[in-house]
């Protein structure tokens, strides 16, 4: 008569237990578990893994990766042991696990219409850029073009990929290929900042100047809230000539509060000129007025005493 099976809970007790002592006791049982065939004796021995990582355990972790991709959406729905796998594979940079990687970056499941997929992708992704870099741009190349709407999750993690191995040339060209939604603009531009300033001076002024003739608010206010938020001072001039077009009240005072909450001496200088000789005064007053400082109060006193500004 075969033994009678520990139940799963009993399993997980002791993992708990023998995670804090000695490896071999530790890394037999989760073999054993990983070996099992159940799900939940799985899923344990996995979280185990990620807070205690056993190199050695390689070829197991291989294994079931392969077991569970054989047939994903009904072995691991939702992903999350392939996706703690890659987790625990990418820890060491094997350059033989690059096939896993692989795999990785090109699942897409769904349930019930929802991608649950997307975190086993990035994790996939992140790990091709390091274990084998000299596909990583081609790899991302079919990401950046990828519908991510549902989650920009992935489409962000490939853009800082991309400006962490030195590919800030190819973010560019995807920028410039196309209209981007406001929240990639401002992602992509984050990590373009990078690149070297004339190109990136470039791209925001060709932002902006989109932003503007489609009146797109809030992909003009992914790129000013950047500018501003990165210090990116030598693109000051591109925050100026937004404040100067017809842009809506609403984006129009909520820049001038982002400008005035820096107390910046270069974005003050700004305020006092829209001040002077723009056509919205009262919304720089109030932005002034918020939590104002000594220098914010010295620029409103001198437009209340109608002082001339020094041009």
């Amino acid at each position: 008569m075969p033994p009678k099976k520990r139940p799963p809970s009993v399993d997980t007790s002791r993992l708990k237990i023998l995670a804090a002592g000695d490896e071999p006791p530790f890394a037999a049982l989760v073999r054993e578990m990983l070996a099992s065939g159940v799900r939940l004796q799985r899923e344990a021995a996995l979280e185990a893994l990620l807070a205690r990582p056993l190199p050695a355990l390689r070829g197991e972790l291989r294994n079931l990766y392969f077991d569970l991709d054989a047939d994903g959406s009904k072995r691991d729905q939702g992903c999350a042991m392939r996706s703690a796998i890659v987790q625990l594979l990418d820890q060491t940079a094997d350059l033989r696990d690059s096939d896993i990687a692989f795999r990785a970056a090109a699942t897409f499941e769904k349930i019930l219409a929802d991608d649950v997929s997307w975190r086993l992708r990035t994790y996939g992704l992140r790990m091709i850029a390091r274990v084998s870099p000299e596909h990583f741009g081609y790899i991302a190349a079919e990401h950046l073009n990828s519908d991510y709407d549902e989650h920009p999750d992935v489409l962000d993690a490939v853009i800082s990929l991309l400006a962490a191995t030195g590919k800030q040339a190819q973010i560019y060209q995807w920028l410039k290929t196309g209209t981007r939604p406001p929240e990639q603009v401002a992602a992509a531009f984050e990590v373009l900042a990078g690149a070297p300033q004339e190109i990136v001076e470039r791209y925001a002024k060709e932002v902006i100047r989109i932003a503007l003739a489609s009146e797109n608010d809030r992909l003009a206010l992914a790129v000013a809230e950047t500018i501003i938020e990165r210090e990116m001072e030598s693109l000051y001039g591109a925050i100026e000539r937004l404040l100067a077009a017809k842009i809506s009240d609403e984006l129009y005072a909520y820049i001038t509060v982002l400008m005035a909450s820096t107390n910046r001496p270069a974005l003050l200088a700004i305020l006092e000129q829209q001040l002077h000789s723009g056509r919205r005064p009262r919304l720089v007053v109030e932005a002034l007025r918020i939590r104002t400082t000594p220098e914010q109060a010295a620029i409103l006193k001198r437009w209340e005493d109608g002082d001339q500004l020094d041009r």
